[in-house]
């Protein structure tokens, strides 16, 4: 376990990264990924240093002056959706979009900052998210992948942490639970086991084990909502993912028989080590739910 002298080399890294986070969100950037959000979840951890406080105020306000307040007195924020093209709009999702700011307010609460400010922020977020609801008798997902209005008239998402029904969900329920929504929390509930029975790989675009928007990360997700919930059905989902986790290791030149997978015109599965799309992520899921313990790291992925 880390103490405050080993690293206290980061007191000095510190303001460049409080300015590069202000120069992001005034930007737009919230991204939790690659933007301001991201680095505000670092200072989460050094909450303890004054000046943090400093820093995670000015955040918060920013957050405020730039959402756009719609019907309902709910609250977006426009963000890149497609970086190739430099196309701009509203994304819901847990990895890119306002699912995270949801899930750092969220953090924020629990750390007892601005609880005020925090929860009025939190409720117009999640009202926008809810009314992004597309789900009729049959669908396979109850969220786009970005909005209403920015889904091209596809309202399906796919299955995985980064997009789709599984991280705002997650996000939804936990916002709930903050806030004693009991309404909230049983349409969170629905939705996660609703996707309990969403299995068809290809329907799902499930192409790898990959802990983003592979089975890894599915099967992570469902273990963690078992170890709190205790719902058999999550265990038995989480079970399935595993199953078609251990299909995937199936390259006798990948690593551990993992490949990250690419369409074959930017050259083909290819191996990789990191957390999001390589074996780090996999074999941390699967030490994970081998030792059944609380999963210390789900920070990092906004799911406690």
């Amino acid at each position: 376990m880390l103490d405050r002298e080993d690293v206290k080399f980061l007191d000095d890294l510190d303001p460049y990264l409080y300015k590069m986070m202000m120069v992001d969100i005034r930007k737009g950037n919230y991204d939790y990924l690659h933007g301001a959000l991201g680095v505000g979840t670092y200072f989460l951890s050094r909450i303890d240093k004054e000046e943090v406080h400093v820093y995670l105020n000015e955040l918060l306000t920013e957050l405020e002056k730039s959402g756009i307040t719609c019907k309902n007195n709910a609250i977006k924020w426009i963000s890149v959706i497609d970086h190739e093209t430099g196309e701009k709009g509203y994304n819901i999702s847990l990895s890119h979009g306002m699912s995270s700011i949801a899930a750092f307010l969220i953090r924020l609460h629990q750390l007892d900052f601005e609880t005020t400010r925090v929860i009025k922020l939190l409720i117009r977020t999640v009202t926008y998210i809810l009314d992004q609801i597309t789900y009729t008798e049959g669908s396979n997902s109850y969220f786009p992948s970005f909005s209403k209005e920015n889904s091209k008239g596809s309202y399906y998402s796919r299955l995985g942490w980064c997009y789709g029904d599984l991280g705002i969900a997650n996000t939804l329920l936990r916002a709930a639970i903050l806030l004693k929504n009991e309404e909230w929390q049983k349409l969170a509930m629905k939705i996660l086991l609703h996707n309990c029975n969403r299995r068809d790989l290809r329907e799902n675009v499930i192409n790898d084990a990959g802990l983003c928007h592979g089975s890894a990360g599915i099967a992570h997700i469902f273990w963690n909502l078992y170890q709190n919930t205790q719902i058999e059905k999550f265990k038995k989902t989480t079970d399935y993912w595993l199953g078609v986790t251990t299909q995937m290791a199936k390259y006798s030149d990948g690593s551990a028989g993992f490949k990250t997978w690419r369409k074959e015109e930017n050259g083909g599965p290819e191996k990789s080590n990191k957390l999001l799309d390589g074996i780090s992520g996999i074999g941390m899921t699967l030490l994970s739910i081998l030792n059944s313990r609380e999963i210390g790291w789900n920070e990092c992925l906004m799911l406690s």
